[in-house]
Parts: structure tokens; C-alpha cells; sequence
């Protein structure tokens, strides 16, 4: 299959939080979910009315899927590893990601052992072209801005030079692909995630290259790229299916209004091996909260994923 990879560098350490108030740790990665809420803040800025676009997402096929944004170093591009694979060995439990080559034969259905002694195939804790740390800081007062008795650490993580993160899209509508990569130029002046005020979470010039991933011609599952939200009828696929789940929370970031927090959902963890030879597609998840009239809200559950192989031999 073939798809359009973004890569992103980073200027500069960046946060990606787990769960609202808890600053001490960060991610490695990007959601796709925060991604598309970024990507949709672009749009508004670039073209106008955000509302059309939400309605082709919500009513019918997404002009438009990414994946997460997930770690690269050069050429080499990192997974999740698929959560159909449970290794016995204590290293390779602790594998979160695993290159492109691994990857494309645990989606034929290859046992992660069997591959486990060659080590550059996975992304093990000296391998990591990251590193996460906690900066100690200090709060300020809202009556007087200056420092008070808060004392906190501040996670964030930095990309070694030749590192960073990538994403795969893919663009039903040919139209729309310019559009689509000028959101992403935006968005990486704009920045991700927390304290983009100073400077956190900005990426130079994003580099645009082309990928095809082998997958299995004789596919009964899918393996997801991205956070997911079944649609209906299609959480009966979650029977027979690995994954995990995962409450995603946050605020809003609209010119209409912020630190507003957005209804909290449940969805599908990145890595999730779905039964099915048919893939699901996900929908848009309304976050509005009451208090907050200005427009909807929303969280994108729409998928991006492979097919695969559901058992391993």
C-alpha cells in the first residue's frame, strides 16, 4: 500500500501530554486525534469555514486519513508494535516500537520471538532516537506574576538531529492534497502540544516523501495507525480483537474560546488488531461541552490502518 509520509523535525523539546494534570510526563508520539484537532485549527486559519470539511467527515467517506505521528531516524520508520503480539520474553515486552521491516512481517503473521535476536529491528531503550526528561519549574501567581510556593517537573522529550516524528496520509481527493500539505506546513509554525508559547513543539520545514508497505494478500484483520471510535454496528468486530483503551481527554483550542475541557471518550489505542477482513472507518466524536456555544466539538475517530494477519504462528 502506498502512502504519503510527512516528516516532522523538531526545533526544540516539545509536550505531549497523557491526561490533563498530570505535566510530569510526556509521549514520544503524536495522536492522530490531536493531530487532525491541529490540522483543523490550520484550516480555520488558512480557508475560513471549518464546517463543510467536518461534514464530509461526518456524513460521509473522510477526504482525508492520517496515522499518528510516530518516531523516525533517517530512513527508518518506527510502529507501534501490533498488540496481537504478547512475547514471553521480558525484553521484548517492553518493545513499544518496531521498524518497518518488522513490522510488515508481524502483519503476515510472523511471531515477534522469532524475530526478537535481531535487535536494530526493534527501537529498544539505547536504540531510541528520543529522550524523555522533567525540567523542574515553578509557578507563577495570577494575582501578582510572580514566582509562588507550586513546584512541579515538567516532562517533555527531545529527538536526537537526525530524528523526529512521521506521518502517513492519504488523500481520497486528489483536490484536496495541496490543502492538506499546507496544513501541515502551518501547523508546524503554529506548534504542537504544550508551552508553544515559548517555543515548544515547533518543527521546521516538513519533508514530503512517498512509502509502500507490504501487507498480506490474505488478510483477516486490520492493524490501526491511529486512535479509534467504532461507529455503531462496528464494535462487533471488537470481539475476537486485540487492543487497548484509552480515555482521551484536553481542552478546547478554538478562537472562540479555551481552557474549556472537552467531554472525555474512550477509544482504541494505536497498535490494536482488529477482527475482520473488512476495515471499520471510525467517526467524528462530539466533546462539546454544555457551557461552550460558540460550535461543536470534536474529536476525530476515524481510522488509519493495515491489513493483517489477527493470528501470529
Amino acid at each position: 500500500m502506498k502512502f504519503t509520509v510527512i516528516k516532522l523535525k523538531p526545533k526544540g523539546p516539545f509536550h505531549i501530554g497523557f491526561r490533563e494534570g498530570w505535566l510530569e510526563s510526556t509521549r514520544a508520539f503524536v495522536p492522530a486525534d490531536t493531530l487532525f484537532s491541529a490540522l483543523c485549527h490550520c484550516y480555520r486559519m488558512l480557508y475560513g469555514d471549518l464546517l463543510p470539511l467536518l461534514e464530509r467527515f461526518r456524513t460521509s467517506s473522510p477526504p482525508f486519513l492520517i496515522s499518528s505521528a510516530f518516531p523516525f531516524r533517517g530512513d527508518r520508520y518506527y510502529f507501534p508494535l501490533p498488540k496481537n503480539q504478547m512475547p514471553a520474553d521480558k525484553k521484548l515486552k517492553k518493545a513499544q516500537f518496531v521498524d518497518l521491516q518488522c513490522m510488515e512481517q508481524l502483519l503476515a503473521g510472523v511471531l515477534l520471538e522469532k524475530l526478537g535476536k535481531d535487535q536494530d529491528l526493534i527501537a529498544s531503550d539505547g536504540d531510541r532516537p528520543w529522550r524523555i526528561s522533567s525540567v523542574p519549574r515553578i509557578g507563577l501567581s495570577r494575582m501578582n506574576n510572580h514566582p509562588n510556593e507550586d513546584f512541579f517537573y515538567f516532562g517533555q522529550v527531545s529527538y536526537d538531529q537526525d530524528a523526529g516524528l512521521f506521518v502517513l496520509l492519504r488523500v481520497e481527493e486528489e483536490s484536496l492534497r495541496k490543502q492538506t500539505l499546507a496544513l501541515f506546513m502551518l501547523m508546524s509554525q503554529e506548534g504542537l502540544g504544550g508551552d508553544r508559547s515559548v517555543g515548544r513543539g515547533h518543527f521546521y520545514t516538513p519533508e514530503v516523501k512517498e512509502l509502500d508497505i507490504a501487507v498480506p494478500a490474505d488478510s483477516d484483520a486490520c492493524y490501526t495507525l491511529s486512535p479509534y471510535y467504532p461507529d455503531g454496528a462496528e464494535t462487533a468486530i471488537l470481539r475476537d480483537s486485540y487492543y487497548e483503551l484509552e480515555e482521551r481527554r484536553g481542552y478546547i483550542f478554538s478562537p472562540d474560546g479555551r481552557s474549556l475541557r472537552r467531554c472525555s471518550v474512550r477509544m482504541l489505542a494505536e497498535g490494536s488488531v482488529l477482527n475482520g477482513a473488512q476495515h471499520p472507518k471510525g467517526k467524528l466524536v462530539d466533546v462539546t461541552p454544555e457551557m461552550f456555544t460558540a460550535h461543536r466539538v470534536y474529536r476525530s475517530g476515524c481510522l488509519m490502518a493495515l491489513p493483517c494477519r489477527r493470528e501470529v504462528v
